[in-house]
């Protein structure tokens, strides 16, 4: 298919999930999974459907599909962070944010850092950046395992 009918395709999606008809929408991206297996798009596109009708597992599932189609989407790790948060996993959906880091895709890093800096996140995203902020602790000696053990 052409880059230009691709792009219309996905757009008509879009817009068909923007006005709230979701079932245009995920019909649409149902046919674009069929063509496009390997692409993470079409899971976006499913998945953003799911997220609008609240259906978060939904679309936990979808943007961990595209994961694992394109491991390396910023997007895709953004979206299913944000999902994560939303069915109250904080800890998972901060850890998973985290890794999207200073990402070069439109709007992943952005959106990562808004959802980290919900208060709900705070408390994971403080000890990430402790941990990432401590010096490694130096490696016990023998003499100082030992003693550690007897309890001296």
């Amino acid at each position: 298919m052409q880059d230009d009918t691709l792009e219309l395709l996905i757009s008509i999606g879009h817009y068909a999930r923007v006005h709230r008809r979701f079932d245009e929408a995920r019909y649409l991206f149902d046919r674009l999974v069929l063509l496009y297996p390997q692409r993470a798009f079409p899971y976006l596109g499913k998945g953003l459907v799911e997220l609008d009708l609240a259906n978060y597992r939904g679309a936990s599932l979808l943007f961990s599909i595209a994961l694992d189609v394109v491991p390396d989407s910023a997007l895709a790790r953004a979206w299913l962070g944000v999902c994560q948060i939303f069915e109250g996993h904080y800890a998972l959906g901060a850890r998973t944010l985290t890794a999207v880091g200073d990402s070069d895709e439109p709007g992943a890093s952005s959106m990562a850092a808004a959802f980290l800096n919900l208060p709900e996140c705070a408390p994971y995203t403080r000890a990430a950046r402790a941990a990432q902020a401590a010096p490694a602790a130096a490696p016990l000696s023998t003499i100082e395992r030992l003693t550690n053990l007897g309890g001296h």
